[in-house]
């Protein structure tokens, strides 16, 4: 019988967060997104494999290198909120990439206040680190150093321009076919081609 509350955590994780009420709610509720995106994932797997199979291609592990490197720094600010900071960041990759093409980046973002009553963060910049940055831009970057910590690719960098414009959809308003897709970056020829595919 599957243990409704179990959530894996090492020793030292567990001394950490195991008195904490806010934190063990906080990681059940990260446990049940994943346990939500595989099943997504694994219902999806037919559309991908129909309208990107030929795209796929596989991305070789980086090789350490002493280059140059760009490092790019972000503030976000007390009055901004998700929007704001994720189209900033959306634009720095974007430019990053124009301004220098293919240089390794490094991304450093500190966060001025939007912390609640027990040290955490706030829903748009847990969103910002987590959703937004660690699931979407960190492929753009071989590091990033953010306050809820810092990673390290090990993959090649992505050095395919971004759009010019970032267009953030609402949950609810999200169609029906693209909601598997949920919290990534699409281009807007992708959606189309994916919402074909959902009416054939």
């Amino acid at each position: 019988m599957v243990n409704e509350n179990a959530v894996a955590l090492c020793a030292y994780c567990h001394d950490i967060i195991g008195g904490n009420a806010n934190k063990r709610k906080q990681l059940k509720e990260l446990r049940d997104y994943w346990y939500k995106e595989v099943e997504a994932n694994r219902k999806s797997k037919l559309i991908v494999q129909h309208y990107l199979h030929e795209k796929v291609k596989p991305i070789p592990y980086r090789e350490p290198n002493n280059n140059k490197k760009i490092a790019i720094y972000h503030l976000v600010y007390k009055e901004e909120n998700f929007i704001d900071a994720a189209n900033d960041l959306f634009k720095l990759t974007r430019s990053a990439q124009i301004k220098k093409p293919n240089k390794e980046r490094i991304l450093y973002l500190d966060i001025e206040g939007h912390r609640k009553n027990d040290g955490g963060f706030d829903h748009d910049m847990w969103e910002l680190q987590f959703y937004f940055i660690l699931q979407n831009l960190f492929d753009y970057y071989i590091e990033v150093h953010l306050p809820i910590g810092s990673y390290e690719n090990k993959l090649e960098q992505r050095n395919d321009l971004l759009p010019e414009k970032l267009d953030i959809v609402e949950e609810k308003d999200i169609p029906e076919e693209l909601k598997p897709y949920e919290g990534a970056i699409l281009e807007s020829t992708i959606i189309e081609e994916i919402k074909n595919v959902e009416e054939t």
